[in-house]
């Protein structure tokens, strides 16, 4: 089954990604940064086809755009707008392919693959790594440069993991009683996914075909959450390192004011030469929501169900 908090990437989504005016305007002058005249471009989940025309637009000589979906969509808005002759389209999963497939390697990788969410997004900077290792020139400058997380325990007003979980039980008590059967698996099997879904902000992933007035984030709205802690630097995911050991296992916030303490909104900004290209907001509630007191420190385990559920839990020291 698909995860829940995952986005597919439909001719519908990439409408509304190239609508994110902003969006496209920061992405725009990273990729002219990073791509000088002469340069041999890969972009990784070409999408629409836009980082390929911006790349081939600032002086690229060769870009190869490679996606599993949606290809013949971008390569006909590449001809369209004169680019046939300067972007190769391959429609195919980069795990399947070798640098010798695509003509030797790229001096320049573009790999706006994220999907805006910790939980999926560890494995994603894994990827991008593997990339630049196996089809980068030893120098290939990687778009975006980084990746940026931050945590803030807040008290999440317009959603709570114990009443929706207390909803369902009552949901298994309903049908049980009108069908005389019981459904409990089915019950289970949608709590399993609550968490999962309620990671996004729900007005973040509406359809809206006008461009609004920004949207070069996408964030809760402040009124449905009160902010309870300091923000911390949770983990930065540099794509230049050598490698990628994953995420840290555990999260430390403080306690900047009193109150009930639901979950930990995450921060998540992709930059380039320390230029943030995009900022987004993900949630994760606790297991069991905690009363706190201004200057207490609370430690959340990152590792094992949290990847799973997207529910966190209290750090029991060894």
């Amino acid at each position: 089954m698909a995860n829940p908090t995952d986005i597919p990437f439909t001719p519908d989504l990439h409408l509304r990604l190239l609508l994110s005016i902003d969006r496209g305007h920061n992405v725009a002058r990273a990729v002219r940064a990073a791509v000088k005249p002469g340069a041999r471009v890969l972009d990784a989940g070409t999408g629409s086809g836009l980082l390929a025309l911006l790349a081939a637009d600032a002086g690229a000589t060769e870009v190869v755009a490679v996606d599993r979906h949606h290809v013949k969509t971008a390569e006909r808005i590449a001809a369209h707008n004169g680019f046939a002759d300067r972007i190769t389209f391959v429609e195919a999963d980069l795990a399947d392919l070798d640098p010798a497939d695509l003509g030797g390697r790229f001096d320049v990788l573009i790999a706006m693959i994220h999907t805006n969410n910790p939980l999926l997004d560890e494995d994603r900077s894994g990827l991008v790594i593997d990339l630049r290792r196996r089809f980068g020139t030893p120098d290939c400058r990687v778009m975006p440069g980084e990746v940026c997380y931050r945590a803030t325990g807040c008290e999440r007003l317009d959603w709570d993991l114990p009443t929706e979980l207390t909803d369902l039980a009552q949901a298994g008590e309903a049908l049980h009683g009108a069908y005389g059967w019981d459904f409990a698996p089915l019950i289970d099997a949608v709590a399993d996914g609550v968490a999962m879904r309620s990671a996004r902000p729900a007005k973040g992933v509406a359809h809206a075909w006008r461009s609004p007035t920004r949207s070069g984030a996408l964030r809760f709205p402040r009124g449905d959450v009160r902010l309870l802690t300091g923000t911390t630097d949770w983990t930065t995911v540099d794509y230049q390192a050598p490698g990628f050991d994953g995420f840290p296992g555990q999260v430390r916030l403080t306690a900047t004011a009193a109150g009930r303490l639901t979950g930990v909104i995450w921060t998540q900004q992709l930059r380039y030469a320390d230029v943030p290209l995009w900022t987004s907001e993900s949630y994760s509630p606790l297991a069991v929501p905690q009363l706190v007191a201004e200057g207490q420190e609370v430690v959340f385990e990152t590792a094992g169900r949290w990847r799973t559920t997207n529910i966190l839990r209290h750090h029991q020291p060894t």
